[in-house]
């Protein structure tokens, strides 16, 4: 029997659109925003928007505070290194499911996407002209790794985490530029090649390798 209570469409809708409006820039990061402006950002009523501050309350995304209003986190060293830990212990368990058995053409498919999106990148004139490429490559690389599992949950919690982890990039989006993503590119390549010789602790080791990179390199920029 299934006891898990379905999140109503309406609140997930006005939780996406809490994400789109931080995106965007008609949110911010740390911001403190009375609970009548935060429905008219997102289009919805105050009833609507007190389930909505369940679900992001619950994601630790907001702070409902009486007589202030809403406050936004802020995404810090602490909860950067703690996602990428996060991330590290479910991609490395996934990508051992990955090597025992890898979709058909992963290696091959992987390696010309790879090839292809850095030679776009290194003819874009501008961060902004590669940027969306690099980020679909990167979550569909990831995204591999955690579909290995054929886990819905699993699957679920780690699409929020990268959601909130997509969000402290806008603090930093020059943390993805073109010596970083070739950098990033060529840890991919040592996964891949891995991958393509069957080696599921050579391949751990190299993602480790690279979360550990792009950790470092986040945090630096």
């Amino acid at each position: 029997m299934n006891t898990q209570t379905p999140v109503p469409s309406n609140a997930a809708q006005g939780v996406q659109e809490f994400f789109d409006a931080l995106v965007e820039g008609r949110l911010s990061l740390g911001q403190t925003v009375k609970q009548s402006a935060l429905c008219d950002v997102l289009g919805i009523s105050l009833a609507g928007l007190r389930e909505v501050c369940l679900l992001l309350e619950a994601e630790g995304l907001i702070e409902v505070r009486k007589r202030v209003g809403v406050k936004i986190f802020y995404p810090d060293v602490a909860f950067v290194r703690d996602t990428f830990q996060y991330r590290e212990l479910l991609e490395c368990e996934g990508l051992r499911r990955l090597v025992e058995a890898p979709p058909d053409n992963w290696v091959a498919e992987m390696t010309q996407l790879h090839a292809e999106t850095l030679a776009h990148a290194e003819r874009a004139k501008t961060a902004e002209g590669y940027r969306i490429e690099v980020k679909a490559l990167e979550d569909r690389f990831h995204g591999s790794l955690i579909a290995a599992f054929h886990n819905r949950q699993i699957s679920a919690n780690y699409d929020r985490t990268m959601q909130k982890m997509y969000l402290f990039r806008l603090l930093r989006p020059e943390s993805v530029n073109l010596a970083n993503t070739a950098t990033a590119f060529r840890e991919h390549a040592q996964v891949i090649e891995r991958v393509a010789a069957g080696d599921a602790d050579g391949a751990v080791a190299a993602l480790r390798t690279h979360f550990s990179g792009v950790l470092r390199r986040t945090l630096a920029t």
